[in-house]
Order: C-alpha cells, then sequence, then structure tokens
C-alpha cells in the first residue's frame, strides 16, 4: 500500500504543480491582456483628442480668417465712406468757387485746355445757364493762340448744359468735343482723386501703425 501511496502523492504533486503553473500562466496572460487593453484605451483617447484638437484648431483658423475677412470690409467700407465725404466736400466746394471771381479764370483755363485738344479754328462753347457772363471772349480766343500758335474764332451757344461749373467746347458741327464740365472732369479723374484722397488720409497713418 505504500507504494501505492507514494505514486499517488507523486501524482497529486505533480497535478498542483500543474494547476499552479497553468494558474501562472493564466495571471500571466490576464495581466497581458490587461496591459493590451490600457494601450489601446490610451491609444483610442490620444487619437480622439488629436482629433478634437485639430477640429478645434481648424475651427478657431476658420474663425480667425472670418474675422479678418470681416474686418478688412469694414475697414474698406470706413475708408470708403472717407473718401465720400471728401468728394461731397470738393463737391460743395466747386458749387461756391462758381460764385466768386476766381471761377473766371478757372473757367477760361478749362475752355482753352478743351480748345487746345481739338485744334479746330472754330468752335463753340456751352455752358451752364446763367454762366455765359464769366467768359470774356477776346480774352479766351488770345489764350488759345498762344497755346495753340494759331487763331480761333470763339461763339457761345444758346443752348446751356445741365452742370455745376465749367464747359463744354466742341466744333461747329459737334461732331467732335470736349466736356470739360466740373462733373465730366470729376468722373474722368475719379481714380487719381481716390488715390490721392485715400493716400493723403490713409498712408501715413498706415505706415506708423
Amino acid at each position: 500500500m505504500s507504494g501505492l501511496t507514494n505514486i499517488i502523492e507523486i501524482i497529486n504533486t505533480k497535478t498542483a504543480e500543474k494547476e499552479k503553473e497553468i494558474l501562472k500562466e493564466a495571471e500571466a496572460h490576464k495581466t497581458q491582456k490587461l496591459k493590451d487593453a490600457q494601450t489601446k484605451a490610451k491609444q483610442a483617447t490620444a487619437s480622439i483628442t488629436s482629433k478634437a484638437e485639430i477640429e478645434a484648431n481648424a475651427e478657431v483658423s476658420r474663425y480667425e480668417a472670418s474675422a479678418k475677412l470681416k474686418a478688412k470690409y469694414q475697414l474698406l467700407e470706413a475708408k470708403e465712406a472717407l473718401i465720400k465725404d471728401v468728394l461731397s466736400s470738393a463737391q460743395k466746394h466747386l458749387e461756391e468757387l462758381v460764385k466768386k471771381k476766381a471761377y473766371e479764370r478757372i473757367l477760361e483755363r478749362l475752355i482753352v485746355d478743351a480748345a487746345t485738344a481739338l485744334e479746330e479754328p472754330e468752335l463753340e462753347i456751352v455752358v451752364p445757364k446763367g454762366h455765359a457772363s464769366n467768359i470774356e471772349l477776346k480774352s479766351v480766343e488770345a489764350a488759345i493762340a498762344k497755346a495753340t500758335g494759331q487763331k480761333t474764332k470763339l461763339n457761345i451757344s444758346k443752348e446751356d448744359v445741365r452742370a455745376v461749373g465749367g464747359a463744354i467746347v466742341r466744333n461747329k458741327d459737334s461732331t467732335r468735343w470736349v466736356d470739360n464740365t466740373f462733373e465730366a472732369r470729376l468722373e474722368r479723374l475719379d481714380g487719381e482723386i481716390r488715390d490721392t484722397i485715400s493716400t493723403t488720409l490713409f498712408e501715413t497713418k498706415e505706415k506708423k501703425e
């Protein structure tokens, strides 16, 4: 019986050792699985965090771009309003100018410039209603002759032009003309005038900034 007992003890011992080995392996497997799960969880969290950060940065970038664009438009609108104010002031100045003595000299220069461009022996002048009295024909003809080197005969039309000031100068058959009314000149020089106003109003300030 002792031999059988020994065999049973040996079997029990081997079984216990095997159980311990199995349990140890199971514990190691469990620990590894737990580590793998924790690693994957961290990676997933990092991925979610990274994605959220990217989306947040993109949203901030979109907001900043929108804000900058909005600020740019607001600045342009403010500049345009200032330019319009200056142009409006200039218009009022011209309306006052036609009532002053200096207007005769300005009107003469506008007529001479137009006549010089046309280079015709006979020209007709069309002015706003009531402005003909500001023209001394002989003086203007002399100024044209000096500028062009040839005599030019001037006549004042019975027609009138709707304008604040200035004149339209045309040839006899009205096939060629130069519109030197204040309005026409302002329209032709609009870009140049705006550039000048913009430079005067904003360039110095922008350089400082």
